[in-house]
C-alpha cells in the first residue's frame, strides 16, 4: 500500500506544469506575407489549454528545413552564448501553437521560440544535453529528412498511446528489420542501463512513437542488449521509421512508470527492512 501510495506521488508530480525546454522563446511570431510581427500584447490573448506531456500517436510527419549553430545567441543576463537550432515544416502540429508551446519532435520534447504561419515553419533550440542523447544532430536539411510531429496533450483528455514525456533516454541502433505479413519487425540494440525498464508488452516510444515491446534480450554489460517491435500496417505510413535502414539511429524513451516504480520500491525497502529488525 505504501510502495503504491508513493508511486501515485511520483506519477502525479509528472504531470504538474514543468519549465520550457531549449532556449528561452523570442517575443516574436510572424504572420502576413509581408512578414508582420505580431506584438506581445495580442499573444496574450490567445486562449491556451494547459498541455504538458505527449501521447506517442504521431499527427504528422514534417521536414527539418536548416540547422545551424551560433555563437551569437542572447542568454538570461544579456550576455552571448554557443546554441543549436533548428527550422522545421509542419501544419497540423502549427494548429494552435504559440510562443513557447512544446512540440515533438522525433520524440523529443522541444520548445517553439519563432514561428511562421504563413510559411507553415517553426523554431526550436536544441540543447547541449538533447544533442547528446537524441540523434537530432545529426539530420542533414539538404536531403530532406523527415521528424515526427506531435503536438503536446490535453490533461484529462484521451490518450491512444501511453504517457510520453519528450524525454529521450538515449538512442538505439536498428540491427535487423523484418516482413512478417502486413507487419514490418525492427530489432533495436540499446544500452543495457536502460534495459531494465524495457519488458515484453511494454510500451516504449521510438522516435516519439508509441510502440508495443515484443521480445526483449538481454546479456548484460558485455553482451548483446536488445528488443523488438513491430508495426501494423495503418503505422508503417504514418511515421518515418520504415524509411530507416539497419544502422540507423532511433530515438528511444522508456515508460516513465516503469521509473517512478522502481524509485518508489526503492524508498520503500529500507522502510520495510527497518521495520523488520525491530
Amino acid at each position: 500500500m505504501v510502495s503504491f501510495t508513493l508511486g501515485t506521488a511520483f506519477l502525479l508530480s509528472s504531470l504538474l506544469p514543468r519549465g520550457s525546454h531549449g532556449f528561452a522563446p523570442t517575443s516574436t511570431r510572424r504572420t502576413g506575407g509581408s512578414g508582420s510581427i505580431s506584438s506581445s500584447s495580442s499573444l496574450s490573448k490567445i486562449t491556451t489549454t494547459t498541455r504538458h506531456m505527449f501521447t506517442g500517436i504521431i499527427e504528422e510527419m514534417g521536414e527539418v528545413i536548416s540547422l545551424e549553430t551560433r555563437d551569437d545567441m542572447t542568454l538570461w543576463d544579456g550576455s552571448k552564448g554557443k546554441g543549436t537550432e533548428m527550422v522545421l515544416k509542419g501544419d497540423i502540429v502549427l494548429d494552435g501553437a504559440y510562443l513557447g508551446c512544446s512540440i515533438s519532435v522525433n520524440g523529443v520534447c522541444l520548445t517553439a521560440t519563432e514561428i511562421d504561419e504563413d510559411a507553415k515553419t517553426f523554431k526550436v533550440g536544441l540543447a547541449p544535453e538533447t544533442l547528446r542523447k537524441t540523434n537530432l544532430g545529426t539530420y542533414v536539411p539538404q536531403s530532406k529528412q523527415q521528424v515526427n510531429l506531435e503536438r503536446a496533450s490535453e490533461i484529462g483528455g484521451r490518450n491512444s498511446g501511453h504517457f510520453v514525456q519528450g524525454h529521450v533516454d538515449n538512442v538505439g541502433t536498428i540491427m535487423d528489420q523484418w516482413i512478417d505479413e502486413n507487419s514490418l519487425f525492427f530489432k533495436i540494440a540499446f544500452p543495457y542501463e536502460f534495459m531494465r525498464y524495457v519488458v515484453p508488452k511494454g510500451f516504449i516510444a521510438i522516435d516519439g512513437t508509441s510502440l508495443t515491446v515484443c521480445d526483449v534480450h538481454s546479456e548484460g554489460e558485455d553482451g548483446e542488449n536488445w528488443f523488438t517491435f513491430m508495426l501494423v500496417e495503418y503505422t508503417q505510413k504514418k511515421i518515418i521509421l520504415p524509411s530507416k535502414k539497419v544502422g540507423d539511429t532511433v530515438n528511444v524513451e522508456v515508460d516513465v512508470l516503469g521509473k517512478y516504480s522502481e524509485r518508489a520500491w526503492e524508498a520503500f525497502v529500507p522502510k520495510m527492512e527497518a521495520l523488520e529488525t525491530k
